[in-house]
């Protein structure tokens, strides 16, 4: 099976992040190489979710939130369709930077 690089919405997934959305709607899908993703994907959006970068304090409640800053944390991708109401697939983004 040869593996390509995946376009959903505007944006280019790289070939790790192709790979994770591949494993996952493949399962749901009953899909078997990267050519019938892409086709399916025609019909899908994708949007990046930053991390959420504030003191903890402010995302825990009072005594349980400890003093320091949230370090960084784990951009994801989400894939949905913008046709109709079905699966939405998240996974990690390749680029944390």
């Amino acid at each position: 099976m040869e593996k390509q690089r995946i376009t959903v919405g505007y944006v280019e997934l790289t070939q790790e992040e192709s790979d994770r959305l591949f494993q996952e709607v493949k399962k749901d899908k009953d899909i078997e190489n990267y050519s019938e993703l892409q086709g399916l994907m025609e019909d899908f959006d994708s949007v990046i979710i930053e991390p959420d970068a504030r003191p903890l304090a402010d995302i825990l409640d009072g005594d349980e939130a400890p003093t320091e800053t949230e370090q960084g944390g784990t951009r994801y991708i989400e894939v949905f369709n913008k046709l109709e109401e079905d699966t939405r697939y998240r996974f990690e983004s390749s680029d944390q930077n």
